[in-house]
């Protein structure tokens, strides 16, 4: 049990979990691109009025099922079509999905200390908090993957069908929010703890396996959750499904394999995107092997399985491996909780599994402090997980408590200096106020910018060489307008401007860290990831 004083404490610390969690969601334009996709999909589902058939930038998007779409649209009706709506479901799905963590854990080991432990290595996961800061289908997919995997186990636990039956419909959602894999996916997980349960005996297997009642849930899913699918192969043909099987089953079986190199991608993905408490896992997994291995058959069920399948696909993507997180994290939290031998060696190696990831994110944040030039308070936030080490002598929450500080840093500071240098809704502003017919659309010179649609309003056109843009000024028959670059203004005579800035140059701004590098620089002088621009218009 846990006492008083410990539960506040943890009380305390979840408080400020949930700050970071939804400070400065509103600040930060679209992301481009998979955000993008999403904020400009609900924008043109409101100006259709059409929330079945999704697109983006005026083009048919089939990519993904509409459920993370339908979220956003549900949260721009209630608080306006913008990045606070955008991404408010996301944090929702994430905290949501850390409370599962929570709920899991404390029906699999009935110790209160280890659920608190869960909840709070899953909350700083790297991947994972990194991904409930934008829209994207991710963490609503782990959430809806959480929650038919928990409806399972306490209708498992304590035989009542009626937990099955919510299952089956958390199912059907998680199906309408990533596709159909995911069926496969989690009946693969149920069906090896099943075998692992019954010590692999056929009997009592199938006697598990029927108070499922497969045959009255397959129904739910396919009602629930491939109604969609039916009605845009109705609608598109084979349109839609080329595109979704590309996405789907053609990247599983169809991408080249790199060889004995793609077994260990993601062990390698779990090493930094479960950070801090990727090595303690790693530990967890041996040291459960040492006792009783069954105690940890639903976690180890949920764990090996995914590795397994996504190791077999041949399309290998980092996040596909959030959705196994909860279950790394119970087992981290059991982990935690126990006292590991007691000899002085082995507790001093075990101890720096915790201490030099620690280390790692406390360097991090101050290398941040000093590269951005922060308030001189950020230093005595930096030394809260070493005053906590020493009033406590507590090293286990230390990598929690390391990535608190550093996210905590981040989204108060850093990403509103990072917010400088991306002028998008800016540009958007600029094409408001000149009154442009949404009928014309926006030219980019030599590159896609994707959140434009979303602020202009309008189609953006991709990869405009300059000798075209030239050429289309000079054609009088129709308004122009371009995003150029200082080369070819000078070829556009009396142009006129209506907005000039930097704009990133560089790779994607899903490379975030890449992203930041050009930001300190910028900070210092340096503008060499960023390019002027310009905004000409002509009616």
């Amino acid at each position: 049990m846990i006492d008083r004083h410990t539960f506040q404490m943890y009380t305390l610390f979840l408080f400020w979990t949930v700050l970071i969690f939804f400070w400065n969601i509103w600040l930060n334009d679209i992301w481009t691109a998979n955000e993008a996709f999403y904020a400009e999909a609900v924008r043109e589902m409101f100006e259709n009025k059409n929330f079945l058939d999704i697109y983006y930038n005026y083009e048919p998007r089939f990519n993904k099922p509409p459920l993370t779409y339908w979220s956003i649209a549900l949260s721009s009706l209630i608080f306006g079509l913008n990045e606070f709506a955008v991404r408010l479901p996301i944090v929702l799905y994430a905290i949501g999905s850390v409370i599962l963590t929570f709920l899991i854990a404390l029906r699999l080991y009935r110790e209160p200390k280890i659920a608190f432990f869960s909840m709070f290595v899953m909350s700083f996961s790297l991947q994972f908090f990194i991904n409930s800061r934008y829209a994207s289908p991710e963490v609503p997919l782990l959430f809806f993957f959480t929650l038919t995997l928990y409806f399972f186990l306490v209708g498992y636990q304590t035989r009542r069908w009626i937990y099955i039956y919510f299952s089956y419909i958390a199912l059907s959602l998680t199906v309408l929010t990533k596709g159909y894999p995911y069926l496969i996916v989690i009946g693969a997980i149920v069906i090896f703890y099943l075998l692992w349960e019954n010590s692999f005996r056929l009997r009592g297997f199938l006697k598990d396996f029927m108070f499922l009642r497969v045959h009255l849930g397959i129904p739910i899913v396919l009602v629930l959750g491939f109604w969609w699918f039916v009605y845009m192969y109705v609608k598109f043909g084979n349109q839609f499904l080329d595109v979704y099987m590309e996405e789907t089953l053609k990247r599983a079986i169809a991408k080249k394999s790199k060889g004995i190199t793609d077994l260990f991608f993601y062990i390698y993905v779990t090493l930094w995107g479960f950070l801090p408490y990727s090595l303690v896992t790693f530990y967890g997994i041996f040291y459960s092997f040492k006792e009783s291995i069954k105690k940890h058959s639903f976690v180890l069920s949920w764990i090996g399985v995914m590795f397994l399948i996504f190791t077999i696909a041949k399309g290998k993507v980092p996040t596909y491996f959030i959705q196994a997180h909860p279950a790394l994290s119970i087992l981290t939290g059991y982990v935690m909780y126990q006292t590991i031998s007691k000899n002085r060696f082995v507790n001093y190696s075990y101890y720096l599994l915790y201490i030099v990831p620690s280390v790692l994110f406390l360097y991090g944040t101050y290398y941040i402090i000093r590269a951005f030039n922060l308030d001189f308070m950020y230093y005595i936030i930096l030394a809260f997980p070493l005053l906590y080490l020493l009033r406590y002598k507590d090293v286990k929450l230390l990598p929690y408590l390391s990535a608190l500080v550093i996210s905590f840093t981040f989204v108060m500071s850093v990403l509103p200096i990072v917010e400088k240098y991306r002028p998008y809704d800016k540009i958007g502003e600029a094409v408001k106020e000149n009154f442009i017919p949404k009928t014309t659309p926006l030219l980019i010179e030599n590159r896609f910018i994707h959140n434009l649609p979303f602020y202009t309003k309008r189609k953006v056109i991709r990869d405009k060489k300059g000798d075209e843009l030239v050429r289309l000024y000079y054609d009088r028959s129709k308004p122009f307008l371009a995003l150029v670059t200082e080369e070819t203004l000078s070829r556009l005579k009396d142009a006129p401007v209506i907005w000039k800035g930097y704009i990133y140059k560089k790779s994607s701004e899903s490379r975030f860290f890449v992203l930041v590098k050009y930001v300190i620089k910028a900070e210092h002088g340096d503008m060499s990831g960023f390019e002027k621009r310009y905004l000409v218009y002509r009616p």
